[in-house]
């Protein structure tokens, strides 16, 4: 069968749908995935045929949608309503740019199946236009249907231009869920009621030698800091939640990027250790908590290993996330929007003195590996017989 992969142009789009598209590959599907054209290497580092889609950018009319509130009428706004607008314009701005491209690429590479990643816009548009059948594979948590629903909209223009009317409903369409089902607030309309698990297999533990960075380490307990890739570089967050740790007793791993600048940190004490990259799931096996914005995949991978969280977000969905790890006793919620020295702190010696934090991470860890493997996921899509669920 030929599987179509798409996702936005950043790792932690990608990486969510490079588990199910390895497997689709070694069972012998024809898989192409496609991303934007600056972002190639990350697919392509696990051996798969990976091509840019990208379509001309109108930056008058980026900036005039991005520019809809004023920061006086954003900061009046609630999480919900910023992030409801954040994923307007991702669609408005994302998907019509780049849908003839991604008609061209179905057309060349005629799929049977298209894999979207949630809050990729463009491919569900083209599938709507072509008649092809498509899937929503999750990158985060589940989005209440009051959140996407800007986004669905803006597509109606761009699909009439091609004959339809409005982009079609999509409450058919399965949703492959990475997120556990016990993180997952009740009493929600969510955007997609039909649902398979899929276990988020990129953040499982795996096999490897504890990095060098710990040797020599002179506390007994180990914390790892992290934003992430995508505010990695916002000024004083990082500096922050490492320096909150000083003088506590306790060992620091941080990891600032790729390209991140050592020397922005300044002299650091003994038990301080500042990497550019390490892969989380080298680290987390060995530390006994993680300070972090509440991205996603950290999420992810310290649940899955079973280590607690402080979480401090900073953006869009990152603060739901943050109460469903508090709410799950799975961590402590520090300072949404702006961490602070004290708040840090608190929260980590918080998150260290009660052993009741890692116990309920573990619980987590287990529910996450009894999810739905890929090769699984594969069978029940593929399979017409099978049926997801429904929330």
């Amino acid at each position: 069968m030929r599987l179509f992969f798409s996702a936005g142009a950043g790792y932690s789009h990608i990486a969510p749908l490079l588990p199910l598209a390895v497997a689709a590959r070694d069972r012998g599907h024809d898989v192409v995935f496609a991303t934007g054209s600056n972002a190639l290497e990350h697919s392509r580092a696990h051996g798969l045929p990976t091509i840019g889609v990208d379509g001309p950018v109108d930056e008058a009319a980026a900036r005039q949608a991005w520019g809809r509130y004023s920061p006086a009428e954003l900061a009046v706004m609630s999480a919900d309503e910023k992030l409801a607008y954040v994923v307007t314009v991702m669609a408005e701005t994302g998907a019509a740019p780049r849908v003839d491209g991604m008609l061209a690429s179905f057309r060349e590479h005629r799929p049977d199946l298209v894999i979207a990643g949630a809050a990729e816009f463009a491919a569900p548009a083209a599938a709507a236009i072509t008649g092809l059948p498509y899937v929503v594979h999750g990158i985060g948590p589940p989005k209440p249907a009051s959140i996407m629903a800007g986004g669905w909209q803006a597509l109606d223009p761009i699909v009439r231009r091609f004959g339809l009317d409005r982009f079609p409903d999509h409450d058919t369409v399965p949703y492959l869920d990475i997120w556990p089902e016990a993180l997952r607030p009740r009493g929600i309309t969510w955007d997609h009621p039909v649902y398979l698990p899929a276990r988020p297999e990129g953040v499982l533990p795996s096999a490897g030698e504890r990095p060098a960075a710990f040797e020599g380490l002179p506390h007994g307990k180990t914390v790892y800091v992290t934003a992430g890739t995508s505010h990695n570089t916002r000024p004083g967050v990082l500096e922050t939640m490492i320096s909150a740790s000083h003088g506590e007793g306790i060992n620091v791993i941080a990891t600032i990027g790729r390209d991140g600048d050592r020397d922005r940190f300044g002299a650091q004490p003994a038990e301080v250790r500042i990497e550019n990259f390490l892969p989380q799931q080298r680290i987390l096996p060995y530390v006994d908590a993680i300070v972090c914005h509440a991205g996603a995949g950290t999420v992810l991978g310290s649940l899955a290993h079973g280590v607690p969280l402080v979480v401090s977000p900073l953006a869009t969905d990152q603060f739901d996330m943050a109460a469903q790890v508090a709410e799950a006793g799975a961590g402590v919620l520090a300072d949404p929007g702006s961490p602070t020295r004290s708040g840090i702190r608190d929260a980590v010696r918080t998150v260290l003195a009660d052993p009741a934090y890692r116990d309920s991470a573990e619980a987590l860890a287990a529910r996450i590996a009894a999810m739905p493997d890929p090769g699984s996921v594969l069978d029940h899509l593929l399979t017409p017989s099978r049926s997801p669920g429904t929330r």
